[in-house]
């Protein structure tokens, strides 16, 4: 009876150890296969980001403005009859822009023209009663002093010198009259004058004329307008001579001097820098802003015109920074990332923070690191996750 138990047990323990075998051989599974290796791309050229210095500036932007500009305004009221220009015309000095209805303003200078006249004929006439009058005056003194010798010599009777002397007191007080006429001739002729003048110069104002030679940058009125005084009707510009204007900030102030050189770059000319002066600077900074504005004259450019937008590049020293070429920095929506490589040279994707494009390099401010490796020009997109092969690895791989 105790054999047969101990046989069953040793039975059980067999039964349980061959099933924990079995258990254990099933969970283990098959043995892991080694990872496939990442595909390889040939043909990316590749670049080690690295420091260097260029030019520390500060960015200002600005508007370009004619350094020589007018609005062309009415001086008198009137409607306009002619407008002898339009946009983007070119005029001379002198040059006849509009014209007013003048019929009111040139009957008014006729008329000052005949009233004129008439005061010289006046004035004329006045000049020569007053000459008739001096010479009877000097006439009858003469008589008075040969009187005056016959008197004493009792050669002439008391009546006779008394109707001498009477008569060269009357010439004297007729010629006292005819000098008085003549003065208020003189001045009504004078006033005459002045009003014909006023008159003729108040009538040239219906022809408006270009104060110099330039370009029409705007028109704002038509034939038939009924204009005032002081209105704009046109802008004129002088197209040969353009500056930047900009406001930056007070900072800036101990690198801005009158004369000094400054880098520009406009819209319109997006892959030129042009070297303008600066021609005015203001003394003082704004107390509110803290900003001061300053004018840099421009070199002639044919495409430059009054209206462009443009930044001044003030320069302030050097400094160290990143520059990749344009073409390594990939664009993804909103978001700008250049295909780096890592420590086993797979290309990853990185998001980076770009600044300035300068000509066909961009500064890169955050986001790739000194000695890292970089695509220069990816033709595709789909780098992500393949290893660059070098040189010399394409050439191994070649030979393979």
């Amino acid at each position: 009876m105790r054999k047969n138990l101990l046989r069953a047990h040793v039975a059980s323990f067999c039964a349980i150890y061959f099933l924990a075998l079995m258990l254990i051989s099933g969970c283990g599974g098959s043995p892991e296969r080694p990872a496939e290796a990442p595909a390889s791309v040939q043909g990316i050229r590749l670049e080690t980001a690295h420091l260097e210095k260029i030019p520390d500036e500060i960015e200002a932007p600005g508007t370009v403005v004619a350094i020589q500009s007018a609005e062309i305004a009415a001086r008198v009221p009137g409607a306009v009859t002619r407008v002898a220009v339009r946009e983007g015309d070119r005029v001379q000095a002198g040059q006849l822009l509009l014209q007013l209805d003048d019929r009111e303003l040139a009957a008014r200078s006729q008329a000052a023209q005949t009233a004129l006249e008439e005061t010289s004929a006046a004035l004329d006439e006045a000049t020569r009663s007053a000459a008739a009058a001096q010479i009877q005056t000097d006439l009858a003194k003469k008589t008075y002093d040969r009187f005056v010798f016959l008197r004493d010599q009792k050669s002439v009777s008391p009546q006779e010198f008394d109707e001498v002397e009477m008569k060269q007191k009357a010439a004297q007080e007729a010629l006292a009259v005819a000098q008085a006429h003549r003065q208020q001739a003189e001045a009504a002729h004078s006033r005459a004058e002045s009003e014909a003048r006023a008159e003729t110069a108040v009538a040239s104002y219906t022809a408006i004329s270009a104060p110099f030679n330039g370009v029409v940058a705007r028109r704002m009125v038509d034939a038939g307008t009924q204009v005032s005084p002081g209105v704009p009707l046109l802008v004129l510009e002088d197209d040969t001579k353009y500056r930047l204007d900009f406001v930056v900030d007070a900072s800036a102030a101990p690198f801005l001097k009158r004369g000094a050189s400054v880098r520009v770059e406009l819209d319109v000319l997006p892959a030129k820098s042009l070297e303008g002066m600066v021609s005015e600077l203001e003394a003082g900074a704004d107390p509110t802003t803290h900003t001061l504005r300053a004018k840099v004259d421009l070199p002639h450019e044919a495409a430059i015109h009054s209206g462009l937008f443009g930044h001044a590049w003030i320069g302030r020293g050097m400094r160290m920074a990143l520059l990749v070429p344009v073409t390594a920095v990939l664009e993804r929506g909103q978001l700008r990332g250049l295909y780096v490589l890592d420590s086993q040279g797979i290309a990853r994707w990185r998001l980076v923070t770009v600044g300035e494009a300068r000509g066909e390099r961009i500064e890169v401010l955050s986001g790739l690191g000194e000695g890292e490796k970089y695509a220069v020009d990816p033709q595709t997109a789909a780098l992500e996750g393949k290893k660059i092969a070098s040189a010399a690895e394409a050439g191994r791989e070649a030979g393979n």
